[in-house]
C-alpha cells in the first residue's frame, strides 16, 4: 500500500486483526501496524486515539464479526434450531479468531459506547431468538446468560487444551452439552 493514500480506521484495523492473530494480542503494536501498512506510525494517530483506539477498534471489529456470524447462523431458523446454529456459529468465530475472541472479552471494561452497542448487537440477536418462548424479562436474561456461559465455558476449556487427549469426540460433546441447555427451554402458554 502506498503511504496515507487509502487509509482509514478500517484499513489499519483490519491490519491490525491480521497482525493479531498471527502474532498474539498482546504483541500488536502501533508500529507493527504501521509496518503492515508501509506508513510511518504517526499517520495512524490521524486515525486512531493511540494504543488505546486500537485496543477499542479491535473490540468492535471483533464483536461487529461474531455479531454477523451470529446473525447469519440464526437467519431462517427458529427457537432451538436457531440457539444450535448460533453456537456453531460462536464456536466457529472463537476457533478461527483466538485472538479477536480475546478482544471480545476485553470490552466490559471498555467504556466506549461503540464497543457496548456493538455487544449489545449480538446479545439482541439472542433475544429475539427467545421471544417465541414468551419468557419474562427476566427470565430471557437468565437464559440468554446462561446459554452465553456455557458457550464460552467450553470454547475457553477448548482452546486452554483441556479437552485434548480424551476419548470422545470434541464437537459431539459441545453438541451434547448445548442441546442439554437449550433442553431446559418451553414454550410459555400464556405470555
Amino acid at each position: 500500500m502506498s503511504a496515507k493514500r487509502g487509509l482509514d480506521a478500517q484499513i489499519i484495523l483490519n491490519a491490525a486483526a491480521e497482525l493479531a492473530e498471527e502474532k498474539g494480542l498482546e504483541n500488536v503494536s502501533l508500529s507493527q501496524v504501521a509496518d503492515r501498512l508501509g506508513v510511518k506510525s504517526p499517520s495512524l494517530y490521524n486515525h486512531l486515539n493511540g494504543f488505546q483506539g486500537l485496543s477499542t477498534g479491535l473490540a468492535k471489529l471483533a464483536i461487529a464479526r461474531l455479531e454477523s456470524a451470529v446473525r447469519n447462523a440464526a437467519v431462517g431458523r427458529s427457537k432451538s434450531e436457531a440457539f444450535m446454529a448460533i453456537a456453531v456459529a460462536y464456536r466457529k468465530f472463537a476457533k478461527e479468531n483466538p485472538e479477536l475472541y480475546k478482544a471480545i472479552l476485553r470490552y466490559p471494561n471498555y467504556s466506549d459506547s461503540g464497543v457496548q452497542e456493538a455487544g449489545h448487537a449480538v446479545v439482541r440477536i439472542l433475544y429475539q431468538v427467545m421471544e417465541p418462548y414468551h419468557y419474562s424479562k427476566e427470565n430471557t436474561i437468565h437464559f440468554v446468560r446462561g446459554f452465553r456461559s456455557v458457550l464460552h465455558g467450553f470454547v475457553s476449556l477448548e482452546e486452554a487444551g483441556f479437552f485434548q487427549g480424551t476419548d470422545a469426540n470434541v464437537d459431539k460433546s459441545y453438541e451434547h452439552l448445548v442441546r442439554r441447555f437449550l433442553s431446559t427451554l418451553t414454550v410459555k402458554e400464556n405470555p
